[in-house]
C-alpha cells in the first residue's frame, strides 16, 4: 500500500515536472515568434513620407493653407503632434487638417482698415482712400454718426487685434438704417 502511494506520488510528479516543461517550451517558443515577429516590424517600418496641408480659419473668414512634406518616424508621434486639428481629408501619402483660430487672421492685422463706402461698413486693404474692399458688412445710417466716428471711418479705422475688430462691428451695429414697415 505504501509503495502503491509511492508510486503514484512520483508518475504524479513526473507528469507535473514534465507537463510544465512542456508548457514552458510553448510559452517560450510563443515568445521567439513575437519577438522575430516585432523584429520584422520594426525591419518593414521606415520612416513614412507624408504631405500635410494645415488649413487655418479665422474669424474674419480668411483662410490661410500652407503645404508641406513631413518624415513620418511613428504615427503616435505624428497625431499628437497635431492634436486639436481636424482631419478634412486623408489619402495615401496626404492629410488635410484644418483648425479654427478664435483670432483675426494675420493679413488682416497687417492691411486691415475699417471704413465706409457707399454708407455700408467695410474693411479695405490698406486705408479706405484706396477703395479696395475685402469684406462688406452692414450700412450705417451716417445721420446718426458723431463727427469724430464720421473722421474716423473717413479715414480708415485700423483693424490691429481681434479686440478692435469686434468693437467697431459691435459699434456700429445699433447705427443700421431702421426700416419703416407699410401696411
Amino acid at each position: 500500500m505504501l509503495m502503491k502511494r509511492h508510486l503514484i506520488l512520483l508518475i504524479m510528479s513526473l507528469a507535473i515536472v514534465f507537463g510544465g516543461l512542456g508548457i514552458s517550451s510553448l510559452v517560450l517558443a510563443d515568445n521567439k515568434d513575437e519577438g522575430q515577429s516585432d523584429q520584422e516590424e520594426n525591419v518593414l517600418r521606415e520612416p513614412l513620407e507624408m504631405e500635410v496641408t494645415l488649413q487655418r480659419h479665422y474669424i474674419d473668414g480668411k483662410f490661410e493653407e500652407n503645404t508641406h512634406t513631413e518624415t513620418i518616424g511613428a504615427m503616435e508621434d505624428f497625431w499628437s503632434y497635431y492634436h486639436g486639428w481636424q482631419v478634412i481629408d486623408q489619402k495615401e501619402g496626404k492629410i488635410v487638417f484644418r483648425k479654427e483660430i478664435p483670432d483675426i487672421s494675420p493679413y488682416l492685422k497687417e492691411k486691415g482698415y475699417f471704413g465706409l463706402k457707399n454708407d455700408i461698413l467695410t474693411i479695405f486693404n490698406g486705408r479706405p482712400t484706396h477703395e479696395q474692399v475685402i469684406q462688406s458688412f452692414y450700412q450705417i445710417d451716417t445721420s446718426e454718426l458723431e463727427s469724430y466716428q464720421a473722421k474716423q471711418l473717413q479715414d480708415g479705422i485700423k483693424i490691429e487685434t481681434k479686440e478692435v475688430y469686434q468693437y467697431v462691428l459691435e459699434a456700429f451695429r445699433d447705427m443700421t438704417p431702421s426700416r419703416s414697415v407699410s401696411n
